[in-house]
C-alpha cells in the first residue's frame, strides 16, 4: 500500500523516500506495439529514456525495452511500474522482466533514492523566433530545424539532447493528431538516431509508403515514443 509506505517513511526519516531506477516509462499502447512490430497483444511499460549513470543503465536496461513484470508481477501499464518502484526502499534489489526486440530478458536493478524533483513535469516552453534556422518539412506537415544555441536555451535542453526540433506543425496533420507539437525534439525514427534536420529528412525519404513510424521525441523535459500512421 503506497499510502502506508509513505507514512512509514515520514515516521522513520522525516521525509518521503522512494525507490528510483532512473528510467522514464510510458504505457505501451496498441499503436506503439504495432509500430514496434511486437507480436500478439503485448502490454507493459515502454522505456522511453534511461538516465546516464542510473541504476537502470548500470543494470543494462535500454531505451525501447518493454517492462512486462517486476519481481514476477505482471505489468499492464506505466502507472504500475511507478507505483511498485516508488513503494520500495532504496537499496532493494528488483528483478525486472523486459521484452527487448521480441526476446524476454531479466534485468536486475538495485534501487537508488529518487532525487528531489525527479517526478516533476518539465516546464512547457517554446523557442524564441529570433535567429530562426532553416526549416525542413517531413511527415506531411511537420517543419523541423536544427537545434541552435537560442533554441537549446529557450527549451532548456541539456547538451546531450540531440535531434531535430519541430518549428511548425500543421494542426490537421496525422503527426499533430498523434501528439507531436511545436518545440518537441525528434530524436529517433524507427530506432534510427536523428542528430539534426538533415538526418531526419534522409530517414524520412527512405520510409516505405505504408510503413508505420515509431518516433522517439523529447517533449516538456522528458523523452517518449509516438506512433505515426502512414499517410
Amino acid at each position: 500500500n503506497l499510502a502506508r509506505d509513505v507514512m512509514q517513511s515520514l515516521r522513520e526519516k522525516g521525509r518521503v523516500v522512494r525507490g528510483y531506477i532512473g528510467a522514464s516509462v510510458q504505457t505501451l499502447t496498441p499503436e506503439l506495439a504495432d509500430a514496434m512490430k511486437l507480436k500478439g497483444q503485448p502490454t507493459g511499460a515502454l522505456v522511453s529514456e534511461v538516465t546516464a549513470k542510473s541504476p537502470s543503465e548500470k543494470a543494462g536496461m535500454k531505451t525501447g525495452d518493454v517492462i512486462t513484470a517486476v519481481n514476477g508481477k505482471k505489468i499492464s501499464d506505466a502507472r504500475e511500474v511507478r507505483l511498485m518502484i516508488g513503494s520500495m526502499a532504496p537499496g532493494t534489489k528488483v528483478q525486472i522482466e523486459v521484452n527487448r526486440e521480441g526476446q524476454s530478458k531479466i534485468v536486475n536493478v538495485e534501487l537508488a533514492e529518487m532525487p528531489a524533483g525527479e517526478a516533476e513535469e518539465g516546464a512547457e516552453t517554446t523557442p524564441e523566433e529570433s535567429a530562426q534556422p532553416e526549416k525542413t518539412t517531413v511527415f506531411g506537415g511537420v517543419a523541423v530545424a536544427d537545434i541552435t544555441d537560442d533554441i537549446r536555451t529557450a527549451l532548456n535542453l541539456s547538451k546531450d539532447v540531440k535531434g531535430a526540433v519541430i518549428a511548425e506543425i500543421d494542426t490537421e496533420s496525422s503527426a499533430a493528431k498523434a501528439g507531436l507539437r511545436e518545440g518537441d525534439v525528434i530524436q529517433e525514427v524507427n530506432k534510427q538516431p536523428v542528430r539534426n534536420a538533415k538526418d531526419l529528412l534522409a530517414i524520412s525519404k527512405k520510409l516505405k509508403p505504408n510503413e508505420k513510424i515509431l518516433i522517439r521525441v523529447w517533449s516538456q523535459g522528458r523523452s517518449g515514443f509516438v506512433a505515426l500512421e502512414p499517410k
